[in-house]
């Protein structure tokens, strides 16, 4: 039984020091998925007052225009939001609407 208990202690002494290992690089994981976060909700945010375009996006957002391109991606890809009508050479975006209702959880 003493030696369960002497490896469960090493085993916690081995965490305790890979976590303060890795303490700098969680934190700047931490701080760049934040940042993250931020910048996509800016762009909900903009496209809550209605459909736009990429390079509107960027405008509106302070964003540079390839990275609003890869956050509109990304949210296409997941159903966030979905092209709509064709403005010039670019696709405006609209903001998918969330289903709160019990029947579209179930499918």
């Amino acid at each position: 039984m003493k030696q369960d208990d002497s490896s469960a202690k090493d085993d916690k002494e081995k965490l305790k020091a890979l976590r303060e290992e890795r303490k700098e690089i969680l934190e700047r994981n931490k701080e760049s998925l934040k940042k993250q976060n931020q910048e996509v909700n800016l762009i909900k945010k903009e496209l809550k007052n209605g459909s736009k375009t990429v390079p509107e996006l960027a405008s509106a957002t302070g964003l540079p225009g390839e990275k609003v391109l890869w956050y509109v991606m990304a949210l296409k890809k997941y159903n966030e939001i979905q092209e709509g009508e064709l403005s010039g050479e670019y696709f405006k975006y609209i903001l998918v609407a969330k289903s709160s209702s019990k029947e579209d959880t179930e499918e």
